[in-house]
């Protein structure tokens, strides 16, 4: 019976302890990400655990895009974070309005095998852009050998990359991680720089049963939009259900148009009325007059003639031959 009582008696302190702990817990608040240019990657709280784990922290999003840039068939992981109590604006198909403290993130790696990435990877940038008094802010980070830290540089390196592709083909490459400077010349507009890929007509993708548009919407980070249904779809390059035109269009896009636009590189360096973004009505973008130019540069690797003229080192076959059938098909 003593036995019992005391047994009883320290059930009772026990669950009174344990109720008592429970009104006096606090959960901890998930920082929200830095928009600041800080030395080290991990500062800007946008990763949780190790860094090379690449996992998104609470309020970090991954976000795709329905037609990506070609950059050396890198794998390419795209990380969005909008600040607490802040939300993007729909404006249509193109950039939607983005709210000061945005940052943009784009790490790009390679898995040793491509069919098996237990394999293990090797990462080599994060590229960045943070939204600061209306201003996009350019920085890139460089991962160390070990691949415990990127660390800020505007500089220029090369890097030689070895993986295995889908096929079972092994390439050896010299993949450039692009200066500052680089990063201007493509990410600017009139002399305004400007995010490149997340257009709500990109992003307007469904991944897993789930239109990432309407996720945002749901989320709360993305207001004033129409049903998802609604806004305009960029084609997927490499999707068959898509006409050749569609396809070729939105590849040119992408990969073309933020230099070969009103206001982008080319045309402020050039004066050409050559126009390749995908809303540009055939007739007016000049592409039939330029179809053997694009051709012959596009298969080119002589520096200064090539193209895209910056931001690769192999050619996109796969691209190319897209390109190709488009171009000669006209």
């Amino acid at each position: 019976m003593k036995n019992f009582l005391k047994l009883s008696l320290i059930a009772f302190i026990t669950l009174f302890i344990s109720c008592s702990s429970d009104d006096d817990y606090v959960p901890v608040a998930v920082e929200y990400p830095v928009p600041e240019f800080m030395a080290k990657l991990s500062e800007l709280k946008l990763f949780e655990g190790d860094l090379a784990n690449l996992e998104p922290t609470e309020h970090v999003n991954i976000y795709e895009l329905n037609t990506s840039l070609f950059t050396d068939y890198a794998q390419k992981l795209r990380f969005l974070s909008i600040p607490e109590g802040a939300k993007m604006i729909y404006n249509g198909g193109g950039l939607p309005i983005y709210p000061d403290g945005t940052i943009m993130t784009k790490t790009f790696y390679y898995y040793n095998v491509d069919n098996n990435p237990s394999q293990g990877k090797q990462i080599i940038e994060t590229r960045v852009l943070i939204l600061k008094s209306g201003v996009w802010n350019i920085g890139n980070y460089v991962w160390n050998d070990e691949q415990t830290e990127a660390f800020l540089d505007d500089a220029s390196y090369t890097k030689s990359i070895t993986w295995t592709d889908s096929q079972g083909i092994e390439t050896t490459f010299d993949y450039v991680i692009p200066s500052y400077t680089s990063c201007v010349d493509c990410h600017q507009n009139d002399g305004v720089r400007i995010p490149i890929g997340p257009m709500a007509r990109n992003m307007n993708v469904t991944i897993n049963g789930v239109n990432q548009l309407q996720e945002f919407i749901d989320n709360g980070i993305l207001a004033e939009a129409p049903s998802v249904s609604d806004i305009v779809k960029l084609p997927v390059w490499d999707d068959l259900s898509f006409s050749l035109e569609e396809r070729a269009r939105a590849y040119l896009d992408v990969n073309c148009a933020h230099c070969h636009q009103p206001g982008g590189f080319f045309d402020l360096n050039f004066f050409s009325n050559f126009e390749l973004r995908y809303e540009t009505p055939f007739e007016e973008a000049n592409i039939y007059s330029k179809r053997n130019v694009i051709i012959s540069r596009i298969n080119s690797d002589i520096e200064g003639y090539k193209m895209p003229f910056i931001g690769t080192s192999l050619f996109h076959a796969e691209g190319i031959l897209l390109l190709e059938e488009y171009l000669e098909s006209l």
